[in-house]
C-alpha cells in the first residue's frame, strides 16, 4: 500500500490533535449533507469551501486553542477574552503601558466595536482611524499622505483580520477599505483582533477560499501574512526584531 505524503500525514496529525481536544473520533470535516458527488473543477472547488467553512465554524474552539498555542510559540503575546469590549480594555492597558501617544486603527467591525464610545477619553492617546490602503502611493493625495504620517509616526498598530491560520500562527489580511496594511506595518506595535469562526486549520484551507474568491471575481493583487513579530538577519546572521515591521505583536482572541 502506497504511503501518503510527509506533508499530507502532518497535516492528518494536527486535525487529529483537533478532533482529540474536542473529543471527537470521527475525522474533522464538514457535513455535506445530501448533495450529489462533486462533478468538475466548480463543484470540486464547492465542497472545498463548504469543508473548510465548516472546520471554521464547527471547531471554533479547538482551532482557537490551537492557534493559541502556535501564537505563542511565533513570537505574539497572545491574550483570550470573551468579548470586543474586553479586547477594547486589553488594547487600552497595552497602550498605556507603552506610553503611547497616538495609535491607528483599521474599520474593521470588531475593532469598531472594541474601541467603543469613550474608552480612550481622557488618556491622553490620540485615535486615527484610517479608511484607505494605498495610503503610500499617491504622493499627489494630501490625505493619504497625512494618512500615511499618521501610521509612520504612531506608537501602535490596532487591526482586525481576515483569517487566522491555526497551525502556523498567522493572521492574515485582505487590503481592503478600512483595512490598511500599514496599520499592522508602520507602529512598532500590532494588535490583532480575532474572532471565533476566523481561524482556519492549515494554508490549505485559506488558499481554498482565496481560490472561490478568485474565481468569483472578488479576489485582490494580495493579501498579508503575519506570523509573529518582524525578524530580520545581519550580515553575521544575528537576528533582529522590528527592522522591516512591527517589533511587538499582540494577537487577541475573542470568545
Amino acid at each position: 500500500m502506497e504511503e501518503a505524503p510527509e506533508g499530507m500525514n502532518e497535516r492528518a496529525e494536527f486535525l487529529q490533535r483537533i478532533r482529540t481536544s474536542l473529543g471527537r473520533s470521527e475525522p474533522v470535516t464538514a457535513p455535506v449533507g445530501d448533495a450529489p458527488p462533486a462533478r468538475g473543477p466548480v463543484d470540486e472547488l464547492a465542497a472545498r469551501v463548504q469543508t473548510a467553512e465548516g472546520l471554521a465554524n464547527g471547531d471554533a474552539d479547538a482551532l482557537m486553542d490551537a492557534l493559541e498555542t502556535s501564537g505563542e510559540v511565533s513570537g505574539w503575546v497572545v491574550k483570550r477574552v470573551p468579548s470586543a469590549e474586553e479586547a477594547g480594555q486589553y488594547v487600552l492597558e497595552v497602550a498605556r503601558d507603552l506610553e503611547a501617544r497616538s495609535a491607528v486603527h483599521s474599520l474593521h467591525n470588531v475593532v469598531r466595536d472594541a474601541l467603543y464610545g469613550d474608552l480612550f477619553s481622557g488618556t491622553g492617546i490620540e485615535l486615527v482611524p484610517v479608511e484607505v490602503d494605498r495610503a503610500s502611493e499617491d504622493a499627489e493625495s494630501e490625505s493619504r499622505a497625512t494618512l500615511r504620517a499618521a501610521m509612520a509616526s504612531a506608537d501602535l498598530g490596532i487591526t482586525g483580520v481576515d483569517y487566522a491560520i491555526a497551525e502556523t500562527g498567522t493572521c492574515v489580511i485582505i487590503p481592503a477599505t478600512g483595512s490598511s496594511r500599514l496599520v499592522s506595518l508602520l507602529p512598532p506595535v500590532h494588535i490583532a483582533l480575532i474572532e471565533r469562526g476566523q481561524v482556519l486549520p492549515t494554508l490549505d484551507e485559506l488558499f481554498t477560499l482565496r481560490r472561490r474568491d478568485f474565481v468569483d471575481g472578488a479576489v485582490r493583487s494580495y493579501m498579508n501574512l503575519i506570523t509573529g513579530p518582524s525578524r530580520t538577519a545581519d550580515i553575521e546572521y544575528k537576528l533582529v526584531t522590528g527592522v522591516h515591521g512591527p517589533g511587538e505583536v499582540h494577537m487577541v482572541l475573542i470568545g
